[in-house]
């Protein structure tokens, strides 16, 4: 291919530069590494591809479009995968037509049939000994009208309480002043004030307590100070138990 040298101005307009053409006047360009605009079909970066084979997928995280007429094998790269199919809950409803066993791995099981509360009714044509419970109420009587003169003490009998625990103590008297002192023994001969006392009612002259002891022996002392002849009449219903 011939070519031929001309003459163009230069940039400056001072001068005259020469240029080679080629045979039909058009302009030679060389590699000196000016940027040329070119002119063409271009492609993208990322091209479409058609297979009829199976494709791997790799870890790279580059998005791939894939265009394949058989299988596609992914990896375990950790990429969300859409798939189809029947899907089963992971608890499955279960029918046997013998036993199940049930393991102690304290997962709660549903069951069926006939419950029972934890208490039944019981019916017995004999006795029933409660433990530890109340068994039986006995009441003795320690004054019946008892007097007491001005200034004189009354002390009553002393009860073995050493089968009870909790015991009532109750009375009335005509004279509601003052107190009833209760005392208690080991051996029904030396007496101890307990500390706690009976207190009459001002109006009605009723009085009651309910007491615990360990004590073997049980009494009351009663001192009148009203100026006269004092009437009291004193009981203690005991609980077995």
């Amino acid at each position: 291919m011939s070519s031929t040298t001309v003459l163009a101005l230069n940039a400056n307009g001072d001068g005259m530069d020469r240029m080679k053409v080629n045979a039909t006047n058009g302009l030679i360009v060389d590699n000196s590494g000016v940027t040329q605009p070119v002119s063409g079909t271009f492609f993208q970066a990322t091209q479409p591809v058609s297979l009829a084979g199976s494709v791997t997928v790799d870890g790279s995280g580059v998005t791939q479009p894939v265009s394949i007429a058989a299988t596609v094998t992914v990896d375990g790269s950790g990429a969300t995968q859409p798939v189809s199919g029947t899907f089963f809950q992971a608890t499955q409803p279960v029918s046997l037509a013998g036993t199940v066993t049930v393991d102690g791995s304290a997962s709660t099981q549903p069951v069926s049939g006939t419950f029972f509360q934890a208490t039944q009714p019981v019916s017995i044509a004999g006795n029933v000994n409660t433990v530890g419970g109340a068994l039986s109420v006995a009441n003795n009587s320690l004054w019946s009208s008892q007097t007491i003169a001005n200034m004189a003490t009354a002390v009553t009998t002393g009860l073995d309480i050493s089968l009870y625990r909790s015991l009532i103590i109750y009375g009335d008297t005509d004279k509601p002043s003052g107190e009833i002192v209760i005392q208690i023994s080991f051996d029904n001969s030396t007496y101890y004030d307990l500390g706690t006392n009976l207190y009459p009612d001002g109006l009605s002259g009723n009085f009651v307590s309910q007491i615990e002891s360990d004590a073997k022996y049980i009494r009351l002392s009663r001192t009148n100070s009203a100026g006269s002849l004092e009437t009291i009449t004193a009981g203690i219903m005991i609980k077995s138990g």
